[in-house]
């Protein structure tokens, strides 16, 4: 894996965090206005959407800029970094999902998706596993959390490859439910992560 910018050594407050990283078959790098429409299409797609929180559906072309602007403002300030998955290789460059390292000035959380058309390929786990490799080696967090909704077996399965713990059980609010959901709370820690004797 290729950490080819964006690794500062330590998190600080308002360091735009703009990485770009490489794995053997991924780039992963700042979302750009252009990957508007992959995001509409995926995100509109309900066996995407209804495992994420804050996804509203349908899920329109604007709601898509609306969020690249959004990820681009916290990029700048330093409290997040959005990163879309494309497949090395690939011409068109054409986005297929998204990895997301948020509340960095607070509370370290991982979230992540792709599009249903590449799921069972390991593309994510690798996309993963790539992120939280760089977020070790390049930012001052402890611990990274992360969980899904109760049922998202992939999505805790990647996170119980890479280490993450289970830690307890939430209730977070589902736009498309439009009600409480039950959440399964996992966390990482840098301890955990540098003593990992395995790989996705």
């Amino acid at each position: 894996m290729k950490l080819l910018s964006g690794a500062f050594g330590s998190w600080r407050p308002r360091a735009a965090l703009s990485p770009r990283i490489e794995t053997g078959r991924l780039v992963l790098r700042p979302l750009e206005p252009v990957d508007a429409e992959a995001i509409a299409v995926y995100l509109g797609d309900i066996e995407v959407a209804r495992w994420l929180v804050r996804v509203p559906h349908p899920f329109s072309i604007e709601d898509a800029a609306d969020f690249i602007n959004q990820c681009c403002t916290t990029a700048s300030l330093g409290t997040a970094t959005t990163l879309g998955l494309v497949v090395r290789g690939d011409d068109r460059a054409i986005l297929r999902g998204i990895v997301a390292l948020h509340s960095l000035d607070t509370r370290p959380e991982i979230g992540f998706w792709l599009g249903r058309p590449f799921w069972g390929h390991g593309l994510m786990s690798e996309a993963v596993d790539a992120t939280l490799t760089w977020a070790y080696a390049s930012l001052d967090v402890d611990d990274i959390a992360a969980g899904a909704f109760q049922g998202n077996v992939a999505s805790l399965t990647i996170q119980a490859r890479q280490g993450f713990e289970v830690v307890g059980m939430s209730r977070r609010p589902s736009l498309i439910e439009e009600r409480l959901l039950d959440h399964v709370d996992t966390r990482l820690t840098r301890a955990r992560h540098a003593a990992r004797p395995w790989r996705p």
